[in-house]
């Protein structure tokens, strides 16, 4: 046992750099306890601060906010010292540290440690850097956590994570085994699925569904190797994910079962069952009935089901941008089985099926992922090259009649039509990848007015269907032509400065004429942050197309710093939860969904709280103003 635990000490990054005899004294006063499940190895409050070094199980580190929230900061597995930040700590402990399972420490006195500390310069130098990791991780959890709470959002569930939820006790079998054994497995375990591992890697994973294929082949079931059955792209979670996370991942793929990894190595399972333990609802059950739906009636109907979904998303606290994650996976399904249904209907009318590759692209809102209820169509059509032009205007026209049916289903299934004909249905969004190119060189030639905002539409385009490389390949273009324009900047961002923030003088918010108590939440407010991200991104090559993701990619090349990066993502969430909110109550009622936010109805707090993102998104209007040499607009 200590030779062991001697072996992981050295493996440590932390006291790698002590002399053997150190090691040596270390394991003589340290002392070897097991601690059962849900113990509090640490508890808040406690003064009597040891480190403790994981040896077997594995544990977390939470904190209980001033209002009773508790969050968990970070888990620990085999190796790991937790503590770390407790036993520097002069006063009480802030954290607790408490068992996922039965799990077995080394507890190192402090007084050992701060030994260490005082006498060993490389010691010192490495508990620096890693206490500096650790507060960096803490820092940007809690921030994010907050964030969730000052929103009014709970923690259960959305803001639980999956190393919380996980099924830590991990049911294996090696690739050599038999498929009955599997089954025997299940059968004994109680469980629904096996992870086919060797030396501690997931090759595969066997499912009750995979069983039940086997069943038609019962002659050679006996013989067959668990290897010959199992799914090898196995689609996977890291512990620190979010519930909404792995509802998606679910929701993507349409499976059922997640591993869980940390470091690249399995730490538990995660089931759809587990995960509807805290959720009545069956995400995949609306998933299946989609794909499964042979009418553009019983889609509309299962859209339906979306909104009822996302009301009680919103009502048990899931943060907004988890929201139009989950909004945009639903709707690009439904699109998905729209346009199969539509290919099927022009090959019964006679037309047949696609008379070439073509790729269906999304843009604006919905090519950023950033769908709410109120959502219109902004939508188009790529396809290759045709030279005959003869066979050309064929293949057009056939495209032209999928389009109508593809956006008449979408209008059926509540997804009103662009009101600027933003759509597939227009020859102008609906062309061969070298007209696309055309297009695209003419914007860069000739650019003003309402072309601008035709522009920007089309810089958040994504592809959802079909021949996806021809979108690639056009974004591509896209970003190797505007090198050539670097005036595109000043003109994007001259086109954001032409509308003002709502703000005025000493913080008042200034109400929209059109609206009288309030404001227009989404040309006034979110467009600055959708603009910016957007500039700054094409100045920068990123190719990501949603908000969040840009952001990100900028605040990785310094364009933005950790700081700034919080405090965007934060107030871009208040202002998309406002809208969802308000979408909410629009549909409940019945009236018109609107981009309508009536001020005068928030609390005092909301009041605050929408000043605050509004304050954020003056702040980047003048970025962009002052980075791009806007002429002529008053900061």
């Amino acid at each position: 046992m200590q030779e062991r635990v001697k072996e992981m000490l050295q493996q440590n990054e932390l006291f790698r750099a002590l002399p053997e005899e150190v090691i040596k004294e270390i394991l003589t006063t340290s002392t070897v306890t097991t601690y059962p499940k849900h113990h509090f190895v640490i508890h808040e409050r406690e003064q009597e601060n040891h480190l403790f070094f994981l040896l077997e199980g594995m544990a977390k580190s939470i904190i209980l906010t001033d209002e009773g929230e508790e969050i968990t900061v970070r888990f620990y597995h085999p190796g790991e010292l937790a503590g770390l930040i407790n036993t520097l700590a002069e006063d009480t402990s802030r954290f607790s540290v408490q068992t996922m399972e039965d799990s077995c420490f080394l507890i190192i006195k402090k007084s050992l440690f701060n030994r260490l500390v005082h006498d060993y310069a490389p010691f010192a130098e490495q508990l620096t850097h890693d206490i500096s990791k650790r507060l960096q991780h803490m820092y940007r959890t809690l921030a994010l956590e907050s964030s969730a709470y000052h929103h009014g959002f709970e923690t259960y569930p959305y803001r639980k994570k999956v190393g919380e939820l996980m099924e830590t006790a991990i049911i294996s079998l090696p690739p050599c085994a038999l498929a009955v054994e599997a089954a025997s497995t299940m059968l004994r375990e109680q469980v629904s699925s096996v992870l086919i591992m060797e030396d501690d890697a997931l090759c595969g994973i066997v499912t009750e569904r995979d069983l039940i294929a086997l069943l038609p082949k019962y002659e050679i079931i006996a013989s067959l190797a668990v290897d010959s059955i199992m799914s090898q792209d196995v689609i996977t979670v890291p512990e620190s994910a979010y519930f909404y996370e792995a509802m998606l991942a679910m929701m993507k793929h349409q499976v059922k079962h997640l591993p869980v990894l940390s470091h690249g190595k399995v730490t538990g399972i995660v089931t759809l069952k587990k995960l509807t333990d805290f959720r009545s609802h069956s995400v995949l059950g609306i998933v299946e009935d989609m794909d499964a739906a042979s009418t553009i009636e019983q889609l509309a109907e299962q859209h339906k089901k979306v909104i009822a979904f996302i009301d009680r998303m919103t009502s048990e606290g899931a943060a907004a941008h988890e929201i139009c994650s989950i909004i945009t996976e639903f709707n690009d399904r439904i699109l998905r089985r729209i346009i199969e249904l539509s290919e099927r209907a022009m090959i019964a009318e006679g037309r047949g099926a696609p008379p070439t590759d073509y790729c269906w692209i999304t843009m604006g809102s919905e090519g950023r992922k950033e769908q709410t209820l109120s959502t219109d169509q902004d939508n188009g059509i790529i396809y290759p090259d045709i030279d005959d032009e003869a066979h050309h205007a064929e293949v057009d026209d056939y495209f032209a009649t999928l389009a109508e049916k593809i956006v008449a289903g979408l209008e059926a299934c509540g997804f009103p039509r662009c009101k600027g004909n933003v759509m597939a249905t227009n020859s102008k969004w609906r062309k061969s990848l070298s007209d696309w190119k055309r297009m695209v060189n003419a914007w860069f030639s000739h650019m003003q007015g309402e072309e601008i905002r035709m522009f920007t539409i089309f810089l958040d385009f994504r592809p959802v269907y079909g021949q996806t490389e021809l979108a690639h390949e056009l974004r591509r273009y896209f970003l190797t032509r505007k090198k050539e324009f670097p005036f595109i900047y000043n003109l994007l961002a001259e086109d954001d400065a032409a509308c003002s923030v709502p703000l005025g003088m000493f913080g008042r918010i200034i109400y929209d004429k059109k609206i009288k108590d309030g404001i227009d939440i989404k040309g006034g407010a979110l467009v600055h942050f959708v603009n910016a991200m957007r500039v700054l991104s094409i100045f920068e090559g990123i190719e990501a197309v949603s908000t969040l993701e840009r952001l990100e990619q900028l605040a990785e090349r310094r364009v933005f710093t950790r700081e700034e990066e919080d405090e965007i993502k934060d107030s871009f969430n208040t202002l998309l939860h406002f809208r969802i909110c308000e979408h909410m109550k629009q549909a409940k009622q019945k009236r018109p969904l609107s981009n309508e936010l009536h001020v005068a109805n928030l609390l005092k707090e909301e009041q605050l709280r929408l000043k605050k993102a509004l304050y954020t998104a003056k702040w980047l209007q003048q970025k962009l103003i002052r980075q791009f040499q806007v002429q002529g607009i008053r900061i």
